[in-house]
């Protein structure tokens, strides 16, 4: 839609012939247009078209700031504070920033909070002081002995007000207790704060805007209308709106109405740091956006009253991560995603143990809901383990990977990879991206006391340590059977096993929640299954293979699943997962049904892979006890089937050496004892497809440069480079020539043109006609 329609509603006519809105006009392009007034007036979309408002959001993101103009106010700034005796600290965004999201204007939970003047995204002092004062009461003074004494500072610092401080404490109508102790009066019944909190500017750098997405698979389960419970048979409803990138780096200031010697701006500042790098600003905090972390700034020790747990998270195979655009940028883990898949899990461990009705009121107590705000904050960093490559699936990359294209008996058949990887390598279209396997991720669990509201004047309260025991069993789960991003349950997305505390079989989460269940007083007689249950799967355990490459293993998994499937009834295979087109519609209702069986991936002796697999009968496909029936003969095939074919790869090793030569990168995590049968950093030889990185330095004339990344060879690309290249990235190139002398090497882009022998004249090549003349 051209903007001068979008205008049309909002503005006069004689207003737009004035400034003559249109996309061609040279004094106003898109990319010079105030952010604010563009995405408040001249934006305007269908009520619920997500389409149509990723597109719209897609053109508001390209509007550039004016860092000359930042650098100005930022010394008019800078120049005030100073005055003011203001504490500044300065923090970066730890993963997106997502601020005010229902604000007024034409979008509907998208919106951000911009500056009314300049446009630019910053945080309004009145967050802050609430994120502050939340932080001070709730975390800081439990932790103090002298409770009165803190009390009273925290009401000096930001002032008291009978009628807006009353919900703070306990009272008979309230579903949980307040947090400020009774008998703790105000020294004065109404006085203003001393601190003076002043909005947060960005530094340096214009804040870059990015599209993001909320992807619920489970609105009605959530909206309480779906009484045959989560499952996954729902079709996600995709949210799109605007977020701050991460690292953008602001700068917050706090200042005193009644400056004195004592250590008022310091404390504050603390709080504020503590606040920021814990609880976050903003909205979705929970799920990991608005976390920051200090550069250089004051830090306190996490009080008592919270409970901090830390993971690492490393892929043992290749993940297909993803945002809203799917480039190479958003190829990620992040925290809204790794969040969903615990609470999927989470429910796993309390299907058919207790009610629907409970089960809800149970996971609004764990990890909150859209009225009640969550106990336990998941803060998720990218550590290293290289860049996002962009998947292929041609004939070079299956080669490298030891894949052979040839099909094998009769007919044509689809390769085991193609099967695993639908939809990645799109013809036409752009390839996923992927982070490849050892890449890892840093995972912090915070959490705090929650309530059960139950029909009894206060709830039953759940422990800080028994939230984060919930969250972690949960990731026991998803690290041991399930994975993360697309194909997750086909192999991709694998992560290596962690150890929580106590938590070290099915057993356990199972008696984790039984456990909790029985002290939040719900009854757990066995209930109908309503969606995926521990307590009715069916699991492979760590079935070992001859396999080292993730890639290889994840193709013998799709040969596995297509024999397999052959062996069932044709009218049993929807039980697999929908849609299908043998599908009996008179026998499977459903359109849609992710597949029920997982797939993960672990590395054990010499490097090695083993194969887990974890079935959950549905009650959908088409009933649990048909599911269950069809599920068992599915795992048995499986484990035959896996075992035939590592040991006819093992049979083969024996003959000759593996074909595949692994990158030192991919086998970073195996122990020093580890001894696995290829070659580490091996030349490249002439014509050989390599992955490359490309490098930010050039040659005289211009030419890009590479290192190729098993030997650390660097050298030139010889022919044109195409568009869109970039230093860091990595790519395939063709091995034009090897130079020992100086061990370097120079690539190509397009393959090198092969002349094809002559069949009459073995070993002579095929010329032709005119060149036969002009040699005779």
């Amino acid at each position: 839609m051209a903007v001068q329609e979008l205008a049309g509603p909002f503005l006069p006519k004689t207003t737009q012939e004035l400034v003559r809105l249109n996309g061609d006009n040279p004094r106003f392009p898109l990319e010079k247009r105030q952010l604010g007034l563009h995405l408040d007036k001249f934006t305007s979309i269908s009520k619920g078209n997500e389409k149509e408002k990723k597109k719209a959001l897609g053109e508001v993101i390209r509007i550039n700031g004016d860092n000359e103009l930042l650098k100005i106010l930022s010394i008019r700034r800078a120049a005030m504070l100073k005055e003011m005796g203001a504490c500044s600290v300065e923090m970066k965004t730890a993963g997106p920033l997502a601020l005010h999201l229902s604000r007024g204007g034409t979008w509907e939970n998208a919106g951000i909070c911009l500056h009314p003047v300049y446009g630019f995204a910053y945080i309004p002092g009145s967050g802050i002081k609430g994120l502050v004062r939340s932080w001070a009461e709730t975390v800081w003074a439990q932790a103090q002995e002298n409770k009165k004494k803190a009390w009273n500072r925290i009401d000096d610092l930001f002032g008291y007000s009978t009628n807006s401080e009353s919900h703070k404490f306990t009272s008979s109508k309230r579903e949980t207790p307040g947090w400020r102790p009774e008998g703790i009066d105000p020294e004065h019944p109404a006085s203003a704060g001393r601190l003076v909190f002043h909005d947060a500017w960005p530094k340096k750098v214009w804040p870059c805007l990015e599209v993001d997405i909320a992807n619920n698979h489970h609105t009605k389960y959530y909206d309480g209308g779906n009484r045959s419970g989560p499952g996954d048979w729902e079709d996600p409803v995709p949210i799109y709106f605007l977020c701050v990138r991460s690292n953008t780096l602001f700068g917050f200031a706090i200042s005193d109405r009644n400056p004195c010697s004592d250590d008022t701006l310091e404390i504050a500042s603390s709080w504020l740091v503590n606040a920021l790098q814990t609880n976050g600003a903003g909205a979705k905090t929970a799920a990991g956006y608005g976390r920051f972390f200090a550069t250089g700034s004051p830090r306190l020790s996490a009080p008592t009253v919270l409970r901090r747990q830390e993971y690492e998270l490393k892929l043992v195979s290749p993940a297909f991560l993803a945002g809203s655009n799917q480039k190479q940028r958003d190829c990620d883990l992040r925290g809204a995603t790794l969040r969903g898949l615990l609470r999927w899990w989470w429910r796993a461990m309390y299907a058919g143990k207790i009610g629907l009705k409970e089960l809800r009121t149970l996971e609004t107590a764990i990890w909150g809901s859209v009225e009640h705000a969550s106990p336990l904050y998941i803060s998720v960093r990218h550590k290293d383990g290289g860049s996002a490559i962009q998947y292929t699936n041609s004939k070079h990359f299956l080669e490298k990977h030891g894949i052979s294209s040839r099909t094998e008996g009769r007919g044509r058949t689809t390769l085991g990879l193609y099967y695993t990887t639908y939809g990645m390598a799109e013809k036409g279209g752009e390839s996923r991206w992927y982070r490849p396997e050892n890449s890892h991720w840093q995972v912090v669990f915070t959490a705090r006391d929650s309530w059960l509201r139950t029909e009894a004047k206060l709830g039953i309260k759940i422990t800080a340590d028994e939230v984060e025991r919930q969250a972690s069993a949960a990731l026991w789960l998803l690290c041991r059977y399930g994975g993360v991003g697309a194909k997750s349950r086909k192999g991709f997305g694998s992560l290596e096993d962690i150890s929580p505390s106590g938590i070290n079989s099915l057993d356990d989460c199972n008696q984790l929640a039984t456990d909790l269940a029985s002290t939040c007083g719900i009854q757990t007689p066995k209930q109908e299954v309503y969606g995926p249950s521990l307590e009715t799967a069916l699991s492979m355990e760590d079935l070992p293979t001859e396999w080292y490459d993730p890639w290889w293993t994840c193709h013998m998994i799709g040969e596995a699943l297509k024999a397999v499937t052959k062996l069932l009834d044709k009218r049993d295979r929807p039980a697999l997962g929908m849609p299908r087109k043998d599908a009996d519609r008179g026998r499977f209702r459903e359109k849609r049904h992710a597949s029920p069986v997982f797939w993960s991936l672990s590395r054990h002796s010499e490097g090695k892979l083993a194969i887990r697999l974890l079935a959950f009968p549905s009650p959908k496909l088409p009933n649990t006890d048909e599911s269950k029936k069809i599920l068992d003969n599915f795992v048995e095939y499986v484990k035959s089937e896996i075992s035939k074919r590592s040991k006819k790869s093992a049979a083969r090793s024996q003959k000759r050496p593996p074909e595949r030569k692994y990158i030192k990168s991919e086998i970073s995590s195996q122990s020093s004892q580890s001894k696995p049968a290829f070659d580490l950093g091996s030349r490249p030889a002439c014509n050989q497809v390599v992955e490359a990185e490309i490098l930010s330095e050039t040659t005289k004339k211009g030419k890009l440069k590479a290192k190729h990344i098993e030997s650390g060879w660097i050298g030139h690309i010889i022919d044109t480079t195409p568009g869109d290249v970039k230093p860091g990235q990595i790519v395939e190139l063709f091995v034009h020539a090897i130079h020992e002398e100086n061990k370097s090497v120079s690539f190509k882009w397009t393959a090198p043109k092969k002349i094809k022998p002559d069949k009459s004249r073995p070993g002579k090549p095929k010329h032709s006609r005119s060149s036969s003349r002009k040699r005779r």
